[in-house]
């Protein structure tokens, strides 16, 4: 009888099951898990982007730090989590897209285990160096002569496996440069590296080199992606770099460092729904940009099919250049 009564007003009301639940949502708090600890630059984005949804959704949402394993242990607590919309995960393609051909078995499947709710924002990666004013290099062709008449041509990066480090072997392969790959644990020494002349170059992440790039200390050539970052307007992209008629590997793909929101697999799809109207919501803010940018990063605001789309790809062309150059994990 209960049922029964039930049934009569929903079809009274036009509503159906579907929409019912998604007017319910949330039901109470929810927590976004972020797989590194906290302080670094996924993590503020991740505090900018959950007040902002607290706000939209009208509820709490807690930033939970998982860290550990590379951004997999974090990963793989969400994959693994109810599929109810109150879990949500904001990771990067280190543990989303390289992870899975890098580590060979994973806990968890990224394409399968996921459903891709929004692209937030990435972040350029910027190839440095200490001022080469004294070798007279003007362009990033003569910036990487000069370097190579030492010898090898050392340019440090974040880690094996990471975005940047892919970008080393196209540019190494497609330039036919002795470029040797040095990895750091994370961007910082490897920014020091280039500030002390242990390496030749550094290609990081934006948010470490912007204070000695303003200071002077040291010289940007090349951002690795299609188009020239907002953050850094003035720094050529690789193919820029390289030359406009270049056809070098690598020179027109984004090669970057991306955070994306997601949710466990076999999450209703009227709460994925309204999960990602809420996110597009917060980086539609007259603010978002200039907060984001504050943070190091790029806004890209992709809706769920785009980003699915974009994570489909770049695992495929991680696992090709993992296996390509014989890459392996730390």
């Amino acid at each position: 009888m209960h049922r029964r009564t039930l049934l009569t007003a929903l079809a009274a009301s036009g509503l159906t099951p579907a929409a019912l639940r998604a007017q319910a949502f949330p039901s109470g708090p929810l927590r976004l898990v972020v797989p590194y600890p906290a302080g670094g630059g996924i993590d503020a984005v991740a505090r900018y982007l959950a007040q902002g949804l607290g706000e939209e959704l009208k509820q709490v949402v807690n930033v939970e730090n998982k860290g550990g394993a590379g951004g997999t242990l974090g990963a793989d607590a969400a994959a693994k989590a109810p599929a109810d919309g109150h879990t949500l995960l904001l990771a990067g393609n280190p543990e989303l897209t390289i992870a899975p051909a890098l580590f060979g078995k994973l806990p968890y499947a990224p394409l399968a285990d996921f459903t891709p709710l929004v692209l937030v924002a990435q972040s350029p990666s910027v190839l440095v160096s200490a001022p080469l004013s004294a070798s007279g290099a003007r362009t990033l062709r003569e910036a990487l002569a000069a370097a190579g008449k030492r010898g090898g041509i050392p340019i440090g990066t974040p880690g094996n496996g990471s975005p940047q480090h892919l970008a080393v072997e196209l540019l190494r392969a497609g330039t036919g440069l002795d470029i040797v790959h040095v990895p750091y644990k994370g961007a910082a020494p490897a920014t020091l590296a280039a500030l002390s002349g242990e390496t030749a170059f550094a290609l990081v992440g934006a948010p470490p080199t912007r204070p000695h790039l303003a200071s002077g200390k040291l010289q940007a050539w090349a951002v690795t992606q299609a188009r020239r970052s907002p953050l850094l307007p003035e720094v050529p992209t690789l193919r820029e770099a390289l030359g406009s008629a270049s056809t070098q590997p690598g020179s027109d793909e984004d090669l970057v460092a991306w955070y994306g929101l997601l949710a466990p697999a076999r999450t209703p799809a009227d709460v994925a729904q309204r999960l990602e109207r809420a996110a597009l919501a917060v980086l539609a803010r007259s603010e978002a940009r200039a907060r984001l940018a504050a943070l190091g990063t790029d806004d890209l605001a992709l809706p769920a099919k785009a980003f699915a789309e974009r994570m489909k790809a770049e695992t495929q062309r991680s696992a090709e250049l993992i296996k390509r150059f014989g890459i392996k994990p730390d």
